[in-house]
């Protein structure tokens, strides 16, 4: 994106927000928002969240109005390791970051165009495609549903998949 454009689409937020917002954004360009954390909810609330929005918003109004793609953004470092740490212990190291990426990308895609995760394994080379698990559009979308679940504090289909990765192993 362009210096100028992202300045339009931040005015644009800005003129949205209202005045406590506003309030906040004051305090964390000039550090008063460190005066008063004093717990975790505190720093949450005065420091992270309205990072978060602000991401959220630019995602928003510029990417998708997708709420996966957005989450997929906000928490890609969370989704890769998942996949990669089993991709990992299920097929070994080689490549393994190469492979937790193409799921990534792909996922987004899904999510972002409409485009159903099929990996080409004719193709020339696929070290970067998993070989043992993750191979299907519906395992990737079923992991991925058990990690975002997990991340807003419902760890059941997380668990679900879990245990079949387990019997893999």
């Amino acid at each position: 994106m362009k210096k100028e454009r992202i300045k339009e689409v931040l005015n644009l937020m800005c003129d949205s927000i209202d005045q406590a917002e506003i309030d906040l954004y004051n305090k964390l360009i000039d550090g008063k928002c460190f005066d008063k954390i004093g717990d975790i909810n505190e720093f949450y609330l005065g420091l992270i969240r309205p990072h978060e929005q602000f991401i959220s918003g630019l995602i928003r109004s510029e990417l998708s109005q997708n709420r996966d793609v957005v989450f997929i953004l906000q928490n890609s470092q969370f989704i890769e390791n998942n996949y990669r740490y089993w991709i990992e212990r299920i097929e070994g190291t080689a490549c393994c970051a190469d492979k937790s990426r193409t799921i990534l990308r792909n996922l987004l895609d899904f999510y972002k165009l409409d485009k159903r995760i099929d990996f080409d394994y004719t193709q020339e080379y696929t070290f970067h495609l998993p070989k043992v698990i993750f191979k299907t559009h519906e395992s990737i979308i079923e992991f991925y549903e058990g990690v975002k679940r997990l991340k807003y504090g419902n760890p059941t289909k997380y668990l679900i998949s879990l245990q079949f990765l387990i019997s893999l192993k």
